[in-house]
């Protein structure tokens, strides 16, 4: 058999209940909060990498015109091959950059879904445990109330 429960116990039950819930989500929005300032930080690498990007193709464009002004031939093909080796090492490290801050954008954006859903199936159930936790305790209220009724009638 059960233990008889007054309601003010349960009422204290349920509201201590309701500040841990409370506490979870304000943890998980603290989380939430790390999440956006990874991908801030991600995206501010991102904008530099465009920029770094626009600088790196203004000084190939300023080399190319300083090649086509070269008329010795065996000069202009050494100062080609010079440029290509700068540019193609430019493309693989530029490729890596781009795809590793591709991947955190994912990685970060699939966190934050995952945290929003989660929340909305957290409150969803907190809704619901609040609501039998209530019922819990209004029960317990009438059944007190009819008591206590009862019991003064007796004394009458």
């Amino acid at each position: 058999m059960g233990r008889k429960e007054s309601a003010l116990s349960l009422e204290l039950e349920r509201s201590m209940n309701m500040q841990v819930r409370v506490e979870t989500f304000e943890e998980h929005l603290r989380h939430a909060g790390v999440i956006d300032s990874l991908d801030d930080d991600r995206r501010r690498k991102s904008f530099n990498l465009d920029k770094w990007n626009e600088d790196m193709q203004k000084g190939f464009s300023r080399a190319r015109e300083k090649l086509l002004k070269l008329e010795n031939l065996q000069e202009l093909k050494e100062q080609l091959r010079d440029h290509n080796k700068k540019v193609d090492n430019y493309n693989t490290m530029y490729s890596i950059k781009r795809r590793n801050l591709q991947n955190l954008e994912l990685q970060y954006e699939t966190l934050d879904d995952e945290l929003r859903a989660w929340l909305l199936e957290y409150a969803l159930l907190c809704r619901e445990k609040l609501r039998i936790e209530n019922s819990t305790v209004e029960r317990k209220l009438i059944e007190e109330n009819l008591a206590r009724k009862r019991g003064g009638q007796r004394c009458q």
